[in-house]
């Protein structure tokens, strides 16, 4: 009796197990399975994405976008502004600009979504303000009915990759100083010095050169003005361009007054 009631609990061991093999076998292919259709999607995905941006968006083309001026204006957005070519700019404007906007713009990889994102991952998101800045104008000024709604996201996105691969850094950052509106009906830096402080843009101070920085981000003169100057003083301080006497002269220098007038780019 013990031996028959022996050879019975290892058959339904052995029963057992060939059940478990069983199960862990088409779970496996089950697993494959659905990671070969994932797969499929998201390749499909990627190829529907790729020509939806390269044939529908209506973005333009690295062809038009190598066709644009090799100097002067890149996207104006109002006929007439002064353009004043990067060398002519004050050094301490030109440095400070990338110091604010855009600490790794001359040197990170331009931006392709394979390199864009092994940043990201890595912790290195890249500063894309400068590209972005000019990527929204010149949109606006080249194709302005190409992109609505979450178009808009998709269309700047391939259009900032489009900008850099064709481009060089030098020729957007020349479009982002004097293509840029900067308030009182001004587009770029040399409109803006003669607006917001009645001189050229050679003879602006530090104090004025701060402050002019921080017209890219809110170009409406207003009451926090200082706090604003202040902040790119220090971003100027700790990027090396000025040192601590010349951050506190600067911080301690009259700001323009604020004319409430309203008025529109």
């Amino acid at each position: 009796m013990n031996r028959n009631a022996s050879g019975g609990t290892n058959d339904l061991t052995m029963q057992r197990l060939g059940t478990q093999r069983v199960f862990i076998i088409l779970l496996g292919k089950s697993i494959l399975a659905v990671l070969s259709l994932a797969v499929v999607l998201l390749l499909y995905a990627e190829a529907y994405a790729i020509w939806y941006a390269e044939y529908h968006l209506g973005v333009p083309t690295e062809a038009e976008i190598a066709a644009l001026p090799a100097a002067g204006h890149l996207c104006p957005l109002e006929a007439g502004s002064p353009h004043v070519a990067l060398a002519d700019m004050p050094l301490l404007l030109r440095q400070a600009v990338i110091a604010s906007a855009g600490a790794d713009f001359q040197t990170r990889p331009n931006l392709v979504l394979p390199a864009t994102m092994a940043a990201i991952i890595d912790g290195r998101r890249p500063d894309t303000r400068i590209t972005f800045t000019v990527t929204r104008h010149c949109l606006q000024a080249l194709a302005p009915d190409c992109c609505r709604g979450l178009d808009w996201h998709v269309g700047n996105t391939v259009f900032m990759g489009r900008l850099e691969r064709t481009l060089s850094r030098e020729r957007i950052l020349d479009s982002y100083l004097n293509d840029s509106y900067l308030g009182r009906n001004a587009y770029g830096v040399a409109a803006a010095a003669t607006a917001h402080f009645g001189k050229p843009l050679a003879d602006l101070n530090i104090d004025e050169i701060a402050l002019l920085l921080a017209r890219f981000q809110m170009p409406r003169p207003s009451e926090r003005d200082g706090e604003r100057r202040n902040y790119m003083l220090d971003k100027m301080l700790s990027a090396g361009l000025i040192d601590e006497a010349q951050a506190t002269a600067a911080r301690a220098a009259p700001l323009p007054a604020v004319d409430t007038t309203p008025r529109s780019p």
